[in-house]
C-alpha cells in the first residue's frame, strides 16, 4: 500500500505541475473508502515526508513554501511538484 499511495502522490503532482498544487486529503479519498481516508491521513503525510526528502514534492502552505515535513506542519498544507 505504501508504494501505491507514493505513486499516487507523484501522479497528482506530475498532473498538476509546478503551477498547481494539491492538497494531501485528495489522495486519501482517491485511494480509501469515505470511511476509512481520513484514518489514512498520517501515513499519506509520512510518505510525503519521503518525497519532500527525496526532492520530489513541495511543502506550501499560504501560497508559499515551507521548510518543514507534511507530517509536522501546523495547519493545512498543499503539496506541489518540485
Amino acid at each position: 500500500m505504501k508504494n501505491r499511495i507514493k505513486a499516487h502522490l507523484i501522479k497528482m503532482s506530475d498532473s498538476r505541475g509546478r503551477d498547481k498544487t494539491f492538497c494531501p486529503s485528495e489522495v486519501a479519498r482517491e485511494l480509501f473508502k469515505e470511511d476509512q481516508w481520513r484514518s489514512q491521513m498520517d501515513l499519506i503525510r509520512s510518505l510525503a515526508d519521503e518525497l519532500v526528502a527525496e526532492g520530489q514534492l513541495v511543502v506550501m502552505q499560504k501560497n508559499k513554501p515551507i521548510a518543514v515535513k507534511p507530517s509536522e506542519a501546523v495547519g493545512p498544507i498543499r503539496l506541489r511538484k518540485k
